[in-house]
């Protein structure tokens, strides 16, 4: 188990919105899976997110349904019981924050990542592990397991830091080239093994690791980004320490993909009403 950072990018790699990436990341990306990017929203920045983030995660967003939840537990866990506290596509419910700076920011950076084909963003996310809660776990898994089928699966999502991320907080890990497996390895709702819950109850998958796995721990700071692939297998663990771990979330697709998914009735919402058995792999 390994930590691994990036120390050569930072700040001087931007030029407004547009953040530059070296053609060694981008080869990177493709054969490792992910990427860690330091420095690439200043502070001023970020205080226009966190008054946001803090409003959804405090859960003063009304009318969201299942779109505010806890990833760790079953739907319906009181509030107050909420380790992993999830609010989903925050800037379709509050149209302030659509196209902010790291909707922009990140666009540029997934135009890099796919030259060939034309990057939107398909959904994004506020991630909140509160303190104290070893529990606070995301599951290991492949991103591309709850997504319904579509032809081309291209995604690079990208984990904005709110605030720092290190072992004791749950920051991402990832299991890198797990991305280039041939197959997609099987994924199953969390409890589903002894009959407890089906994907209408939770919507946290799991998988099974491989003896061979090697995760790879990525602890980043405030204003630092991660980018990873929708293969890799991946995952974080719970939060011992007394502070929040806070991140954003914002997932680009082709714009074919994302018009296929919409067709399908797919939005990424959890308040979507789709046959899980019908459109997934």
């Amino acid at each position: 188990m390994r930590e691994i950072s990036n120390p050569s990018s930072g700040a001087h790699r931007r030029r407004g919105d547009h953040y530059q990436l070296t053609d060694e990341e981008i080869a990177a990306y493709r054969r490792d899976g992910y990427l860690i990017l330091h420095g690439v929203l200043t502070e001023e920045e970020m205080a226009f997110l966190d008054g946001w983030f803090d409003h959804f995660v405090a859960g003063k967003e009304p009318n969201m349904g299942r779109d505010f939840c806890d990833m760790s537990q079953d739907y319906g866990t009181p509030f107050e019981e909420w380790q992993l506290v999830n609010a989903m596509l925050p800037s379709t419910y509050r149209p302030e924050l659509a196209n902010n700076v790291y909707h922009r920011i990140s666009q540029s950076i997934a135009d890099q990542l796919y030259p060939e084909g034309k990057a939107a963003m398909d959904y994004e996310q506020f991630l909140a592990k509160r303190p104290r809660q070893e529990r606070a776990e995301f599951a290991m898994h492949q991103d591309l397991g709850y997504w319904p089928k579509t032809e081309n699966t291209w995604t690079a999502t990208f984990s904005l830091a709110l605030s720092d991320s290190a072992l004791e907080n749950g920051c991402l890990q990832v299991v890198p080239g797990t991305n280039r497996e041939p197959a997609l390895r099987s994924h199953r709702p969390k409890g589903a093994a002894s009959g407890e819950t089906s994907r209408d109850d939770s919507h946290t998958l799991v998988i099974d690791m491989k003896p061979t796995d090697e995760i790879v721990y990525l602890p980043v700071k405030r204003g630092d980004i991660t980018v990873h692939d929708e293969r890799i297998v991946h995952g974080s663990g719970g939060n011992t320490s007394p502070v929040w771990r806070k991140t954003y979330v914002a997932a680009y697709r082709d714009v074919n993909t994302i018009a296929q998914e919409r067709a399908m009735g797919f939005t990424h919402s959890h308040n979507d009403q789709v046959d899980w058995d019908e459109i997934v792999h």
